[in-house]
């Protein structure tokens, strides 16, 4: 029971206890009933302050995104300048409220148009980067058509997610004990200088140049013949059909049963819920991903062109498997993402060059020594949201691969373009 007569209305204690849902990440759907309990009231006194379930979550959109507009409204993407502040008070807006951001990502992994539906939001509070447009439609159909707009804001808000994301473990293992001075500061240092702006020229980590005849030797090292392609698990191929048709909040062991047409106990022998299931099928099939990364990487000459082998490595592997897409959403929202277990499984070798980071990064400075695994994850989370965006904004295919290669750019030299 979370309720405090002497501290908030009824109302906002019932929006409390529908985040609170969320505090512990989790992709079901709470009840009533269970709303509720939480708050320490009866069912029937709910109804007196929303109509229905519907008009809970629909103020539980309205309380995110008018908590977003403070900062979004002051936002002018044109200007490196004017973009430090806004984004800094973004992330410490999430940072000091989880459940907010594991809304958003739960929501934008149910299918449910949501990021259409957040910037239609902010084109109703006038926010001026979007309303320099004529419409919200016109909008959305620049950000499909510009091509440097569209890595930006893929590169921009997942950078945000995942270090949000990052916080949150470090908190939750134990690991620090309070917000490091300046960290969201750290994080859009990070975003707006990419790797070269945050590391000294001399460091192993800071972009070396790379010809373009050598990009196009790396693009094709990466890719990967349909045939020679393992074939999918069936209960995996299974679990994607069901996201399909009912997403990721509707998934079950029944509805994975019987898209096998198999009994629901026949399952349970193999795993004992649903949670462990979808982690036991991506740990395999992220094992085959990184034995293609190891491979690929041997050929890199440079850090940097580890960065491009990376990500066109995943690019493809992605590519070859859409199915997996989707849940990694819930595994970005679980934090399970950020856990080494789960990126290098134990029966798999790391690349030669994640072995040769130490094994604490001061550079790029976050405001703590972090593991190399942070880094890398941060490159490993970019490939999937580029692909979530392209699928979603129908990028047209002589645009893909040219918006993608930013995103990569964007790594090394940040969205204001390296040194500040």
């Amino acid at each position: 029971m979370i309720r405090n007569e002497n501290s908030k209305p009824t109302k906002e204690l019932i929006l409390d206890a529908a985040f609170s849902f969320l505090v512990e990440p989790r992709f079901t759907k709470f009840s009533m009933n269970e709303l509720a309990e939480r708050v320490g009231i009866s069912k029937p006194a709910i109804y007196r302050h929303f109509k229905n379930k519907e008009a809970v979550l629909a103020e539980m959109e309205m309380r995110v995104i008018d908590g977003m507009v403070e900062y979004l409204s002051r936002l002018n993407p044109d200007s490196a300048k004017d973009v430090q502040l806004p984004l800094a008070g973004l992330i410490d807006y999430f940072i000091k409220n989880p459940a907010y951001i594991n809304y958003i990502i739960a929501q934008m992994s149910s299918g449910s148009n949501y990021e259409a539906r957040i910037f239609q939001a902010l084109w109703e509070r006038n926010i001026p980067f979007v309303r320099r447009h004529n419409s919200i439609d016109s909008y959305l159909d620049d950000l499909r058509n510009d091509v440097c707009g569209l890595s930006r804001h893929v590169y921009s808000g997942m950078t945000i997610f995942y270090f949000v994301k990052v916080f949150e473990k470090f908190c939750r293992c134990g690991g620090i004990a309070r917000i490091p001075e300046n960290f969201s500061q750290h994080i859009v240092d990070l975003m707006l200088g990419g790797l070269a702006g945050t590391t000294p020229e001399d460091d192993f980590l800071h972009p070396q140049p790379i010809s373009e005849e050598r990009k196009a030797e790396i693009i094709n090292l990466c890719r990967i013949a349909p045939e020679t392609f393992p074939k999918e698990n069936r209960i995996f191929t299974a679990l994607a059909s069901v996201i399909e048709k009912h997403t990721m909040p509707g998934v079950t062991v029944e509805r994975i049963a019987a898209e096998l047409n198999m009994a629901k106990s026949s399952l349970y022998e193999y795993f004992e819920n649903k949670n462990e299931m979808i982690k036991t099928l991506i740990k395999k099939e992220l094992a085959v991903l990184q034995t293609i990364i190891v491979e690929n990487s041997t050929e890199a000459k440079s850090f940097t062109e580890y960065v491009y082998i990376l990500m066109l490595s995943e690019l493809e592997y992605f590519s070859h498997r859409p199915s997996i897409i989707p849940i990694c959403g819930w595994l970005l929202m679980d934090g399970s993402d950020l856990d080494d277990e789960n990126r290098h499984p134990s029966d798999c070798e790391n690349s030669p060059w994640e072995l040769r980071l130490p094994d604490r990064i001061v550079q790029p400075d976050l405001g703590i020594p972090y593991s190399p695994e942070v880094l890398t994850g941060w490159i490993r989370c970019l490939p999937i949201a580029f692909l979530v965006e392209a699928k979603g904004k129908k990028i047209k295919p002589e645009k893909y691969m040219e918006a993608f290669m930013l995103t990569i750019d964007f790594i090394l030299n940040g969205i204001g373009g390296g040194k500040k």
